[in-house]
């Protein structure tokens, strides 16, 4: 039984890396219509792979899970929701704009409006307004202000579909 649950997480790790691959060598509709259209798919900037560690600490490397991007857990709508992932599924969030731009009500607690300030700290840092940690897979991106901001305005043509 064990054997058989590993197999079938193995399958679903490399069939989450080969879709990425395939996004990433193909591109939504063949080329990026901005750069933070290209970093969301890719996890890289005009000048390549965007340097980022994981929750846990260490960096990520190249690899299956090192070439993961956004798109490879949040959906090309940015809405998130349950993926698997190894020995577990992970409830991955809406990131659209206007969702993490608003306060709104989650199991019983009032989650606040994020600012763009806070949406890079998360990027970066994986911290939330509220100064909790994010958790794992959610790596910490080494982004330049400008690849963040451009992250943040592809983010809001996101909540815009």
């Amino acid at each position: 039984m064990k054997q058989k649950t590993l197999m079938v997480y193995g399958i679903t790790v490399v069939l989450v890396g080969l879709v990425g691959f395939a996004v990433v060598i193909a591109g939504p509709r063949g080329s990026f219509s901005s750069p933070g259209e290209r970093i969301y798919y890719t996890g890289a900037n005009a000048t390549g792979p965007i340097p980022r560690a994981i929750a846990g600490g260490g960096f990520i490397g190249p690899g299956m899970i090192g070439n993961a991007a956004c798109v490879n857990c949040h959906g090309e709508d940015g809405r998130g929701g349950r993926v698997g992932m190894m020995y577990r599924t992970v409830d991955i969030p809406d990131i659209g704009y206007s969702t993490l731009t608003t306060a709104r009500s989650e199991e019983g607690t009032t989650v606040p409006a994020w600012t763009e300030t806070d949406i890079a700290r998360a990027i970066r840092d994986g911290i939330e307004p509220s100064g909790q940690k994010l958790k794992a897979p959610m790596p910490r991106w080494s982004m330049s202000d400008a690849d963040v901001s451009d992250v943040i305005a592809y983010l809001k043509g996101l909540s815009r579909r």
